[in-house]
């Protein structure tokens, strides 16, 4: 299956010891045996024969299964071997697993952390030979160190190639040069030599950014009140300051039955933000069938001069254009949650039952991740592979790509709001958790700009206490922003 010399355990910053890649890999491999070895007894197998059978599938599992992701595939295999249905198998490993398998870990770390413990310390010829040791890196040959700017760089003196700091150094450069960290489109990372120049260029001019509230001119009545305010005769004039009601009418219902609207989908009465009133079927006509409802040319028995050619529409297209971003964060949520279980069995069957473009989806989201590390991803030969695979086109998993990149800067934008709204008071987290649902209604209609200003006006609008409404107001205003500047149309 491997030699000794893999690492199970590593150490990680925080000094706590997690399993390495191969370390997981094995505990499943184990977890596995003792799983089948109790189905078999069980079944009252006589115990020699068990642990034949035991040793007939570790030969074959240390053949055949590389990854920890392999060991689902190779149910069937398993089942013949076992001598036991493959749908007993598969529901006795679903229901035994998670068990299993935290018992096999804890025994397999408490095991290596004896070994790290109990080892004799290394013994190196040389300080050089400890740094190469330690490190695993080694001095290129023909570089020398170079001061570029802020950064020491390694640079060849007879090509003139550079390779620039990584790791912690590369990070303080990058802070230091204002670059992030992350991929955030599909353009390439901006490297941190090429950014030197930029770093010392003049400041581009600030343009103020538009406020999702206008700002209101003094009312009019508080002028006259203060201006002629003793002279004035009559009843007494209340002076109301904020936005008149009048200026955003609601539609009288016309009729019992049809109470429900598209201004009444955000109506929120007394902050209780309740989701019973909305109307989902409203929402979801697509501009095609109203095309549809207005060509009325199949009525007209008339032969036309030219025959329009007969276009095929390619059906994944039309996923891809009705893909959103609530279904992309529901799926996130659903990946998240096997995750936080451990539940790699569950995983695999929610995946088998997921459409090709689904599947897509949640591997293509893997390859985006990837390249947010700066880790490189090759997407013309991961189109090509997938596309020799499946009915998806190149540029349907292009298209997907997009959407993931705009859906994860959404998401992301929420995530960021969830950590302004914890600075306020007690109280205003109180409204924060009413209003949260609604909130991220709004933020799923992106690139829907026009309708998220709509939702979140009326939010603002159940707001009574003008410091609340102003530390929402501010708060939504910097969300759109950062989206609107990171959005890929």
């Amino acid at each position: 299956m491997s030699d000794g010399s893999k690492k199970v355990l590593e150490k990680k910053a925080h000094g706590e010891y997690e399993f390495t890649a191969y370390g997981e890999f094995l505990s499943y491999f184990h977890a596995h045996i003792d799983i089948f070895k109790k189905l078999l007894k069980s079944r009252k197998m006589d115990p020699a024969k068990v642990e034949e059978v035991a040793k007939q599938i570790k030969s074959y599992m240390t053949g055949n299964i590389k990854k920890t992701d392999q060991f689902f595939e190779h149910l069937p295999q398993f089942s013949t071997m076992l001598g036991v249905p493959q749908n007993e198998v598969s529901t006795y490993l679903n229901s035994n697993f998670i068990e299993v398998l935290n018992k096999v870990q804890e025994k397999l770390k408490a095991q290596e952390l004896e070994k790290i413990s109990n080892a004799p310390a290394p013994s190196f010829a040389s300080a050089a030979e400890e740094i190469v040791e330690r490190l695993q890196v080694t001095h290129p040959k023909d570089f020398v160190f170079v001061q570029k700017g802020i950064l020491t760089v390694l640079e060849n003196p007879l090509t003139g190639e550079i390779i620039e700091p990584r790791g912690l150094m590369a990070e303080s450069a990058k802070a230091a040069l204002s670059i992030p960290t992350s991929a955030e489109s599909e353009k390439e990372p901006v490297s941190l030599t090429d950014a030197l120049a930029v770093a010392n260029a003049p400041p581009t001019p600030v343009v103020k950014k538009q406020s999702l509230i206008q700002e209101r001119d003094k009312s009019i009545l508080l002028e006259i009140v203060e201006t002629f305010g003793e002279s004035l005769t009559g009843e007494l004039l209340e002076v109301k300051i904020g936005p008149d009601p009048k200026d955003n009418p609601l539609p009288e219902p016309t009729s019992k039955n049809n109470t429900t609207t598209a201004s009444e989908e955000y109506e929120i009465e007394d902050l209780e933000f309740d989701d019973s009133d909305s109307s989902s079927s409203h929402s979801t006509s697509s501009p095609s069938q109203t095309e549809d409802a207005d060509d009325f040319s199949q009525d007209i028995d008339v032969d036309f001069e030219e025959d329009e050619p007969h276009v095929t529409v390619d059906p994944n297209l039309v996923r891809l254009e009705s893909f959103n971003v609530k279904e992309f964060m529901d799926l996130v949520q659903t990946i998240t949650g096997f995750q936080t279980k451990s539940d790699q069995v569950g995983y695999q069957n929610w995946l088998r039952g997921l459409s090709e473009f689904e599947k897509a989806v949640v591997s293509l989201r893997t390859q985006v991740l990837k390249e947010q590390k700066n880790e490189p991803v090759d997407w013309n030969s991961l189109f090509q592979m997938m596309s020799s695979k499946s009915d998806l086109s190149r540029e349907v998993l292009s298209g997907i790509v997009k959407k993931i990149k705009n859906f994860q800067i959404v998401k992301l934008t929420l995530d960021r709001m969830i950590q302004e709204f914890k600075k306020g008071s007690p109280e205003f987290m109180q409204m924060v958790k009413m209003a949260w649902p609604h909130i991220q209604k709004a933020f799923f209609e992106v690139p829907n700009y026009t309708q998220v200003q709509t939702i979140l006006k009326g939010i603002l609008s159940r707001v009574n206490d003008e410091n609340h409404k102003r530390d929402f107001s501010k708060i939504f205003t910097m969300a759109l922003n950062f989206i609107q500047s990171k959005f890929q149309a």
